[in-house]
């Protein structure tokens, strides 16, 4: 009888163990630790994405995975902005969305709507790749031959695509953006 249960034990703590294993972290339910989404935040107490121009705005982002966003554990992001056009922007805490405005650039006499990298306006943490400052210049200046009219608030998007080490390098994962609306320094309110 002895031999029994002691066999009957050893049984259900090899099915416990087999079970349990490659498990990982609770906090990452993805093999290899890969992530499904990106989700970019302001840093500080209300998650407002509005900057004055000549100003800064700190941004976090935080990989997850699965429906229940299984957070994980990574800092390595390749960070990009740019201007945008036709897009809503998230005017205060409540989540109140409100339409961007559109800097327009006159060249050779035709006026269009000016969508440009901004990604020389980000400032990345050198601790942890995962937090960076938006900084919107104070004025945005001409391209050549061309001028610009600057219309408050216009947006960025900003985007943080996951770099994932790979042998001697690395491949892109997953990508998060945040639209944050640049405001007028004469006239700051969202």
């Amino acid at each position: 009888m002895q031999r029994l249960a002691f066999a009957f034990a050893v049984a259900l703590c090899s099915a416990v163990l087999n079970s349990c294993t490659g498990g990982g972290s609770i906090l990452n339910f993805a093999p290899n630790g890969t992530s499904d989404h990106v989700i970019l935040s302001v840093v500080g107490p209300v998650n407002v994405p509005v900057v004055i121009a000549g100003g800064s705005l700190p941004l976090s982002a935080v990989q997850t995975n699965g429906s229940q966003n299984g957070v994980i554990v990574s800092n390595r992001y390749e960070w990009s902005a740019s201007l945008t056009t036709g897009q809503m922007y998230q005017s205060n805490a409540f989540g109140q969305l409100k339409p961007c405005a559109s800097i327009m650039i006159t060249q050779g006499g035709v006026t269009t709507p000016y969508t440009a990298d901004f990604s020389i306006y980000l400032t990345i943490d050198p601790t942890n790749e995962s937090n960076i400052l938006v900084g919107p210049p104070p004025t945005i200046p001409n391209p050549f031959g061309a001028t610009l009219t600057v219309n408050y608030p216009y947006c960025l998007r900003v985007n943080a695509q996951v770099l994932i080490p790979k042998g001697s390098g690395t491949t892109k994962g997953a990508v998060g953006s945040i639209v944050v609306a640049v405001m007028n320094p004469l006239n700051p309110l969202p």
